[in-house]
């Protein structure tokens, strides 16, 4: 089987001649492993990312793949406009990495990359502009998908497709939840109060901002590819009461889930957090596939148990530990893991082999490819047994 095909028959429910082997957020460990990956210095995924052409883009997405052969291939979509990117160069000037504008001459210098952590690290602020339906209306407001695609924004996505598409699954991109959507516009603990003190304001915004959403479903989903996620932040239940999540979270994702399988897409959703407590709403809303977190910060998601509850409704994904696992564990600790997710997945609709989350930036390319093989290999035996 090409990988293309297992994955699609992974999440169909359909035998495999092994499980797929796949990590969450590709880009993301992509970027994380740049340099490493491609032999640039890291200062040139600015470069990368922001690259004025397709074979520009696609030189360096191919190292990656070499490099991190997972079977679902994201590459970067909302990428900046073709014609910023067209302007721009990446050099050293007085020694400092810099981006140079050569329409402005603007020169901004680099930010130098932190190893320690991801790539794309960043800080909500508690902040609230919509206070009443018309704020909502002002501010959430929806572009078209097809003014973002004749931007530029979907190049890098139309590209991988055109390269990959016969032989890989694509996952084109995909967003957050319509919940979590609305906290820019009223913070983190704003959301959580309003939806107490305020549920009829949030559920317009909720309602804004699916609009806003279908419209990102129809921008990735013109690129081709196979697969979109969602990503339903802040809906799990060390954040908000299963009765909230019914409310809140239910009616979208699932109107989500219909505009991707809409489109020809195969629906994956993502939930980082404890979910032992909503495995059934999860289940009803559609998906093909489920990501979900490792058991950490108080709860426990147990794969065998979630497996036992849903596997025979929509195609699991395992939730093996980034980092204690993946990263700190020793090879016979990673074996025994990939081992005991594997034969819990043998007994799913479908089953793919990977980490629960983005792989960490301190785990090396070599640590990386022993985990796909040790996958490939449990994979197989578990699979056909």
């Amino acid at each position: 089987m090409t990988s293309k095909e297992r994955v699609h028959a992974a999440l169909e429910g359909r035998p495999v001649d092994r499980f797929p082997v796949a990590a969450p957020y590709c880009p993301l460990n992509f970027d994380d492993h740049f340099a490493e990956a491609t032999g640039e210095p890291d200062w040139r995924w600015h470069a990368w990312v922001n690259a004025p052409d397709d074979e520009a883009y696609l030189r360096c997405f191919r190292r990656c793949v070499e490099a991190m052969p997972f079977e679902m291939l994201q590459p970067h979509a909302w990428s900046q406009p073709r014609e910023w990117r067209r302007r721009q160069e990446y050099l050293l000037h007085d020694g400092r990495p810099c981006r140079h504008d050569r329409q402005t001459d603007e020169w901004q210098p680099l930010p130098l990359p932190n190893r320690s952590v991801h790539r794309h690290e960043y800080t909500v602020v508690e902040r609230r502009t919509v206070f009443d339906r018309a704020d909502a209306d002002a501010q959430m407001t929806t572009a078209p998908a097809e003014a973002a695609i004749a931007e530029g924004r979907l190049d890098f996505v139309l590209a991988v497709v055109a390269e990959y598409g016969g032989t890989e699954f694509v996952l084109s991109g995909g967003m957050d939840g319509c919940f979590w959507a609305c906290q820019p516009y009223v913070g983190p603990m704003g959301l959580l109060t309003m939806a107490i003190e305020e549920p009829r304001l949030l559920d317009y915004m909720v309602a804004k901002a699916l609009e806003q959403r279908v419209e990102s479903v129809r921008f990735l989903a013109a690129a081709g590819g196979d697969g979109i996620y969602v990503d339903d932040a802040f809906a799990t239940s060390e954040m908000i009461s299963l009765k909230h999540y019914e409310r809140f979270c239910v009616p979208t994702t699932r109107a989500l889930v219909e505009e991707i399988h809409r489109h020809g897409h195969k629906a994956i959703l993502i939930y980082y957090g404890g979910v032992m407590d909503r495995l059934e709403q999860i289940a009803s809303l559609g998906a093909d596939g489920l990501v979900v977190e490792a058991s950490m910060k108080g709860y426990h998601n147990d794969i065998e148990a979630i497996v036992d509850a849903v596997g025979d409704r929509l195609t699991l994904f395992a939730n093996i530990h980034p980092v204690e696992v993946i990263q700190g564990a020793s090879d016979e600790m990673l074996r025994a893991e990939v081992a005991r997710q594997a034969t819990a997945g043998r007994r799913a609709r479908g089953f793919i082999l990977g980490p629960a989350h983005p792989i960490t930036p301190g785990t090396g390319i070599s640590r990386i490819q022993a985990f796909i093989s040790t996958c490939r290999e449990l994979g197989r035996s578990a699979s056909q047994t």
